[in-house]
């Protein structure tokens, strides 16, 4: 049974309320739009890094790449070298070259044969 016996007061008390939510509302749209923001720039620095990263990828595999392909002509350069004395060898040597043939040959017939 308790009635307000100030109509002022609760006229006041309204206005303070409906202010207080229309600060909090201003607040909270401010807060939000900070938030978006830190997340923007969050999101480019990101990107950032992210490009960054990338190019040093590409940069690292261009080297392996640059490397593995000159190791590449080596090994080809080498084995032609070899195959050409081996086969200087074998024309210079044609008995021995078939004695060891037939060796390796029999040496081989004997390591599959025991499996």
């Amino acid at each position: 049974m308790a009635q307000n016996p100030n109509p002022d007061l609760e006229k006041h008390g309204k206005s303070a309320t409906e202010g207080a939510v229309a600060d909090l509302k201003a607040g909270a749209s401010h807060l939000a739009e900070r938030g978006t923001a830190a997340a923007s720039g969050v999101l480019d620095a990101g990107r950032d890094y992210l490009d960054r990263i990338r190019e040093a990828g590409q940069d690292y595999a261009g080297r392996v790449y640059e490397t593995g392909h000159k190791r590449a002509e080596e090994a080809a350069f080498y084995a032609e070298l070899g195959y050409e004395e081996a086969r200087d060898w074998t024309r210079s040597h044609p008995v021995q070259a078939l004695g060891l043939a037939a060796g390796i040959g029999l040496l081989v017939g004997f390591v599959v044969a025991r499996r």
